[in-house]
């Protein structure tokens, strides 16, 4: 009589094969740290490309560190899965069932493992040209802080499912523990060695805007000194952005407030005069050629109006003239020649393209006017000095 058993062997090495075992955890070695590699190259390769368009996508130290660990962790659980498919291909067996729940655990785990990374793949190309590397986005969906627990959940599940199927073969119960504690290690030591170093791509960009971050950071350090005015952090946050929803919002807010008509503060003035020199845009479509409503910041005449509230020597006027100034000089900029846009900042380029497009005629014709009206004011004699002429070949064009 043939005695069959339905008892389960442990699984080891002698069962796996002592060449196989060894084959299997070397591969799986390998897959995880070409895996993480190339999770934490395709970010920095995918924040290049939001640049491009929007915003760089700057990643704080907690929710980087956070990302080192899942994807360091997701390699790993990946890497086992290779290892357990290398294992699973081996002919031994003691019951009947156990060549097809073999092949069911290797199919698993490569079902496992494709699955995964398409899906990785998928949303991690989706995210950044869609959403990341849109013109507005402003962190309205916010990963880190929404979303964690389904990043932790992920290498979790990953990790039990490798082992599922293996346990219709095995009782691996011990190994189960142990691989954990290895994966564990594996990831720890992945997290802390395959890493890409932000700062490059983040200096880089940074190295971009370098003029205008400096403006910014000038200006902001001027006010306090001679006005006492102190701005939050997040204003200053925004004023250095480009793309950005608060961004746009906050140029026309200013430019809403200068319309209303009220007299001003002079913190708000400074602000106008921060992103005039910097040419922020304050809309995400430009209106018909010579629409007033292409100009996103305070018009000529509200500045002329502004400037009857103050006493001549005031701080106020001073800062009124010099947005003035500012809005001379972005209509006296010159058109860059596309051989040499290698000589020109990432802004000055910007002022040469906005200026052919976005000034209409009529802003440079009551610029003119308000420029001509204070030079005939004697009391403003001195300020007068820093308004520059505006070009002729600009007031040519005006009606």
């Amino acid at each position: 009589m043939t005695r069959i058993s339905f008892n389960k062997s442990k699984i080891s090495v002698q069962n796996i094969g002592k060449q196989r075992f060894w084959f299997g955890i070397l591969a799986g070695f390998i897959s995880a740290l070409s895996i993480s590699l190339a999770f934490n190259q395709a970010r920095e390769v995918f924040r290049f490309f939001t640049s491009t368009s929007a915003d760089l996508l700057i990643i704080e130290n907690q929710e980087l560190t956070f990302f080192n660990y899942f994807f360091a962790s997701l390699s790993t659980v990946l890497g086992l899965a290779i290892t357990i498919w290398i294992w699973m291909g081996n002919r031994t067996r003691t019951r009947k069932m156990d060549k097809l729940y073999k092949q069911l655990s290797r199919t698993n785990a490569l079902l496992i493992f494709w699955l995964i990374l398409m899906m990785i793949a998928r949303f991690g190309s989706i995210l950044p040209f869609i959403l990341f590397g849109t013109p507005g986005y402003d962190n309205q969906l916010n990963l880190y802080n929404d979303y964690w627990i389904l990043f932790v959940l992920i290498p979790i599940v990953v990790f039990a499912q490798s082992w599922f199927s293996v346990r219709l073969v095995y009782r691996a119960g011990k190994w189960i523990f142990l691989s954990l504690l290895i994966c564990t290690i594996t990831a720890f030591t992945l997290s802390k060695t395959t890493t890409v170093d932000q700062e490059k791509l983040n200096n880089a960009y940074f190295k971009r805007y370098e003029k205008d971050y400096e403006y910014i950071d000038k200006e902001i350090s001027k006010s306090k000194v001679n006005y006492g005015i102190e701005y939050d952090s997040k204003t200053i946050e925004i004023l250095k952005k480009w793309h950005a929803e608060s961004s746009v919002e906050q140029v026309n807010s200013i430019k809403t407030a200068f319309a209303k008509g009220n007299e001003l503060s002079i913190d708000t003035l400074v602000l106008q005069k921060i992103v005039i020199h910097n040419f922020k845009r304050g809309s995400w479509y430009n209106h018909r050629r010579n629409s007033l409503e292409n100009w996103p910041y305070a018009l000529p005449k509200d500045i002329l109006k502004q400037i009857g509230y103050f006493e001549s020597n005031s701080n106020e006027t001073k800062e009124l003239f010099d947005i003035l100034k500012e809005q001379i000089n972005l209509v006296n900029t010159p058109r860059i020649e596309w051989d040499e846009y290698k000589n020109y900042t990432e802004t000055e380029r910007r002022k040469s393209i906005g200026v052919k497009y976005n000034i209409p005629e009529i802003l440079i014709y009551q610029l003119t006017e308000v420029r001509d009206s204070l030079m005939n004011m004697e009391r403003y004699s001195e300020l007068n000095k820093i308004l520059p002429e505006i070009i002729k070949e600009n007031k040519k064009n005006a009606p």
